[in-house]
């Protein structure tokens, strides 16, 4: 079991799945982001007989120093920090539990899952951004002013729609050979306005990634390594050791 699989988020499965490329650490962007709560839709169709393959509806909450997303009905939220040295942390929430583990920058690099600032809070990165053509004109999505970037990304043909001024993609389809996705804007709020309760807010015990290591024989942490899958018999695990493998899955 990968880490991170389980969440069942978009950020894990559309954007790790679709793109297929390796996670590359980016430096914060310069500009201010406003702070948001955003509920999107996710849908995959399969092209042979238009059957829908899967469909949920995911909430995001993005303030300037962190972001935080909820797949609707799930049990786990994930959620990224700055952290004032030019990194990006990553916690998972772990709802039943009661818990948040940790990953500070550097576990991440080490786990080979540096984190983008840019595409955890705008949904798609610069760089993929780069690789599409922009129509100069211009459209309007929910009273946004939005423009289309369309294109090639090796056999798959992306079109975004971004907003400049909210820094933020709000709809996004990926046409590849057997399938077509789609991730769509559904409801914009001022993070201040916001509707939706967020895990973060509940506060959970917080837990650093190596704390699971060095506790792995408490019943409470096997719970969470479990639920992780991570699996490993030592007492007293390095960042490594913590490393989920194929041995590990469920």
């Amino acid at each position: 079991m990968k880490l991170f699989e389980r969440a069942g988020l978009l950020l894990v499965l559309f954007f790790a799945a679709i793109v297929g490329a390796e996670a590359v650490a980016a430096a914060p962007p310069a500009q201010t982001l406003s702070e948001l709560a955003c509920q999107f839709e996710t849908s995959t169709r399969l092209k042979a007989g238009g059957q829908v393959e899967g469909s949920y509806i995911w909430r995001l909450w993005r303030s300037g120093r962190e972001v935080e997303v909820y797949q609707v009905g799930s049990r786990d939220g994930e959620a990224w920090m700055l952290d004032g040295a030019g990194g990006v942390m990553f916690a998972r929430i772990l709802h039943p539990e009661r818990a948040e583990v940790v990953f500070n920058a550097m576990e991440l690099r080490i786990l080979g899952r540096p984190a983008d600032w840019a595409r955890c809070a705008s949904l798609v990165s610069k760089s993929l951004l780069e690789q599409l053509k922009r129509d100069p004109q211009s459209q309007v999505f929910q009273g946004l002013e939005v423009f289309e970037y369309s294109g090639l990304i090796g056999t798959e043909k992306w079109t975004v729609r971004w907003s400049d001024a909210e820094q933020l993609a709000v709809s996004i389809e990926v046409d590849s050979q057997t399938r077509i996705s789609t991730t769509v804007l559904m409801e914009r709020y001022a993070l201040k306005d916001q509707p939706w309760e967020r895990l973060r807010a509940r506060g959970y015990e917080q837990i650093g990634y190596t704390e699971l290591g060095d506790n792995d024989t408490d019943p409470r942490m096997k719970r969470i390594m479990s639920r992780m899958g991570i699996s490993c018999s030592h007492n007293g695990c390095s960042v490594v050791c913590l490393t989920p493998s194929a041995a590990s899955r469920k």
